[in-house]
């Protein structure tokens, strides 16, 4: 064959340079898979733990909101608050109808409008139907409805008035032998008031198994006593022209309106200054008396509590349907017999036409005004936004929902835990309450000043708190939750009738209670609120279902954030049962002293260490000092929950797998737990609210309450690696030398006793800040 045939044998040239092709070729693959091969084991040695990341929706959620609320460019041991919220402060400006706005308040406006939307669906998408919640729905319809309200409201009005005896203010003659003692006891029977002293049925506070009368100071309208002490202070005046506006309304004389409102608010002052400020009341066993009605009668004359009590229960009965009486030797328990004593003084000085007119005045204020439309509405409105509480009117449905989730709260919670409720919920939080609460009992028996006896006493508290979470297994039940509003009765187009007869038989319930035990399984609060109790006279923590949600709780949150947030929330209700109040009450909801004396001595020498640190702080929005004494119990609570929450953190990491990291959250588990604290105080309030939040409220602002809690963790300052001396990781320098002196002492132990004025979760001083990292 010649050479060019195309099946003759190829060139030797040819041969070679195919050869070197898949030579190359190979060399190429080779040098690729190697490459990949060294790329995955630098990925594998330097990225490990970023392929660890959660991308569920739920996950990614939770890392957005995380981050849109941080100011990640502010060092987080300078301004930790600023760190954690400032995004989110700027992020939410205060709304117009309210004089702040937080996460806190957000989570409570968020079931607000859960409950609107069930109260307004009138198909009741439930397996079975509660009677109780048509009722609370046909009330909330009432409530809405403005034109029925302006035609009907005055006739229950008439009606009401007519059975006071009139109301010598808008022109109504007195009539002969007026009592304001069978007045004020169908006030306190009929509409819970509260205007001239606190009358109710109780659990026995030194005899928690029995009900008792209980007596205590009055709830004054403005919001604290020292705003009546001025006649030009701001709160005064407007309150002053807020009365004689709503005279008018009501058609009194333009000039006795005028006169008649200096008289309402001069004996309220004069009430407001024989009341005892809340800073004053914290020893509820030195304010406790018992007394029978027989020495009430004797050393207060100038009041007939005979015809009170018996006039407030004259149409109760028990169970038995034998109608309730009480006699001279019928006890009753005070709280503050000073003040009665004050009061039984000052009666004789004020004439009974103007404790009539007050006592009246309030009862339409607080029963009556705020939700009448305008004009009404109107000038109450103008009375709010003098006081900077807000620059336009709530929407009207916000008071509504209120309104009901107040007097049918169990009708309410039936319907919210039943649509809005995660059942898994009950079972996780019990985990970690029961982790929680082990590791108080872990620091509380390090604690080498407490005697061995207090401290097995202290252990048997704790072992025998009572955990109350979500809400009551009978919501689950129609005809109990029915059988509860049996009574209550609505009328058709009668709003406030139907209000009225709703305030009745919840009173009703309460006071008819004297005759019976206590039911330590009757809850204290519905399930559909966002907030949290101990109750010291039944030894319980209660958590219900509207508080277990974001920021407080999620099933999406990992382990650290859960913590963090309502782990926190659990440790400070614990703690509440071992702050300066709490501590007066043993495992069975008592007031008794199992303290012995140099222990008792101790916890209060110690306890003016947290004092005295939150007494330091000031607010610089209104360069306002924080009141460590009248916060003192709430700031043991957060320091204290902060610790065991942490610990019990630390526990149930051992215990489980460690969850995966958050996307584009450049944090530790750790950080997260203590950025999540911080986050659920973001918010923001403007001057006036400020300044009356540091006057009238046991809690410290936000800022405080994640600066001192954090400030006083070395668990926290080794999480974001704060050197001793930062901001979030003091030295202490503006403290009095001693209480300096053992401050520092307490950071560089290593132990968690007391040698060094430290805080511990059983009573209020610094801790020993030692991680368990």
């Amino acid at each position: 064959m010649g050479p060019d045939h195309p099946d003759g044998e190829p060139k030797a040239s040819s041969v070679l340079s195919k050869s070197r092709v898949l030579f190359v070729i190979a060399l190429l693959l080779f040098l690729l898979c190697v490459t990949f091969l060294c790329a995955a084991i630098y990925y594998y040695i330097n990225y490990k733990e970023s392929s660890d990341v959660c991308l569920t929706p739920g996950c990614i959620k939770t890392a957005s909101v995380i981050l849109s609320s941080m100011n990640a460019s502010i060092d987080p041991c300078d301004d930790f608050y600023e760190f954690a919220c400032g995004q989110w402060i700027r992020g939410h400006p205060i709304p117009d109808d309210a004089p702040s706005v937080s996460s806190f308040e957000n989570l409570g406006q968020d079931l607000e409008f859960a409950l609107k939307e069930l109260l307004e669906d009138r198909k009741q998408n439930f397996d079975y139907k509660f009677d109780a919640v048509e009722k609370a729905k046909y009330f909330y319809s009432l409530c809405l409805n403005e034109t029925e309200i302006m035609e009907n409201w005055r006739t229950t009005f008439d009606e009401v008035v007519k059975s006071f005896g009139g109301w010598p203010s808008l022109g109504h003659p007195m009539l002969p032998g007026a009592s304001i003692e069978k007045l004020y006891a169908d006030m306190v029977s009929k509409f819970k008031s509260d205007s001239l002293f606190k009358a109710t049925v109780q659990p026995d506070d030194k005899n928690s198994q029995r009900h008792v009368l209980l007596l205590d100071q009055p709830q004054l309208n403005l919001f604290a006593r020292e705003f009546y002490v001025s006649p030009e202070n701001e709160e005064r005046k407007a309150y002053l022209q807020l009365i004689r506006d709503v005279l008018v309304l009501l058609n009194a004389n333009r000039e006795s309106a005028t006169s008649d409102a200096l008289e309402i608010i001069a004996f309220e002052t004069a009430l407001a200054n024989i009341t005892m400020a809340e800073e004053q009341r914290h020893d509820i066993a030195e304010l406790y008396t018992k007394v029978t009605l027989g020495e009430m009668r004797r050393q207060l004359p100038n009041f007939d509590w005979y015809t009170f009590f018996n006039h407030m229960f004259h149409d109760l009965v028990d169970k038995t349907g034998t109608p309730i009486r009480f006699n001279d030797s019928t006890e009753i328990v005070v709280y503050g017999f000073e003040f009665l004593k004050r009061l039984d003084q000052l009666l004789p000085n004020h004439d009974k036409r103007q404790v009539i007119n007050y006592l009246e005045w309030c009862w339409f204020f607080k029963a009556m005004l705020r939700d009448l439309p305008d004009p009404f509405a109107l000038t109450i409105f103008k009375f709010y936004k003098s006081l900077n509480l807000m620059n336009v009117q709530k929407v009207r449905w916000h008071g509504c929902v209120t309104r009901i989730n107040s007097l049918m709260p169990m009708a309410t919670s039936a319907i919210y835990v039943k649509t809005h409720f995660d059942h898994e919920a009950k079972q996780q939080v019990e985990e970690m309450i029961s982790l929680i609460m082990e590791s108080f009992v872990d620091l509380l028996l390090s604690e080498d000043w407490l005697t061995s006896e207090t401290k097995q006493f202290a252990k048997q508290k704790v072992n025998e708190m009572k955990r109350k979470i979500g809400y009551p297994d009978y919501l689950n039940n129609p005809k109990e939750v029915d059988a509860e509003y049996a009574s209550f009765t609505v009328y058709p187009t009668h709003y406030y009738k139907t209000k009225f007869n709703f305030y009745e038989q919840y009173q009703k319930d309460v006071l008819e209670r004297i005759t019976e035990p206590v039911d330590r399984e009757r809850w204290v609060a519905g399930a559909a609120l966002v907030n949290a109790f101990y109750s010291p006279n039944t030894n319980e923590i209660i958590f219900p279902a509207g508080i277990l949600q974001p920021v407080f709780y999620s099933k999406d949150f990992p382990s650290s954030m859960n913590f963090g947030g309502i782990g926190v929330v659990i440790g400070h209700e614990i703690t509440h049962g071992f702050d300066d109040r709490g501590r007066l009450y043993d495992n069975l909801g008592n007031i008794r002293q199992w303290w012995d004396n140099a222990t008792i001595s101790k916890f209060e020498h110690k306890a003016q260490c947290i004092e005295k640190q939150y007494s330091s702080y000031v607010l610089e929005q209104i360069n306002m000092q924080i009141n460590g004494k009248s916060t003192k119990g709430e700031n043991i609570a957060d320091n204290g929950g902060l610790k065991q929450a942490y610990k019990a953190y630390k526990k149930y990491e051992q215990m489980h797998n460690t969850p995966p990291r958050l996307p584009g959250v450049n944090l530790t588990h750790d950080q997260l737990f203590f950025l999540n604290y911080a986050q659920i105080w973001c918010g923001t309030m403007n001057d006036k609210e400020a300044v009356r939040k540091l006057r009238t409220s046991e809690h410290s602002p936000g800022p405080i309450r994640v600066k001192g809690p954090l400030s006083n963790s070395l668990d926290f300052a080794r999480a974001y690696h704060c050197a001793p001396g930062t901001p979030m990781n003091p030295d202490y320098p503006a403290m009095d030398p001693n209480i300096q002196f053992e401050l520092l002492a307490a950071k560089r132990g290593d132990g968690f006793g007391w040698n060094d004025c430290e805080f511990s979760p059983l009573s209020c001083l610094l801790r020993k800040r030692r991680s368990a990292m």
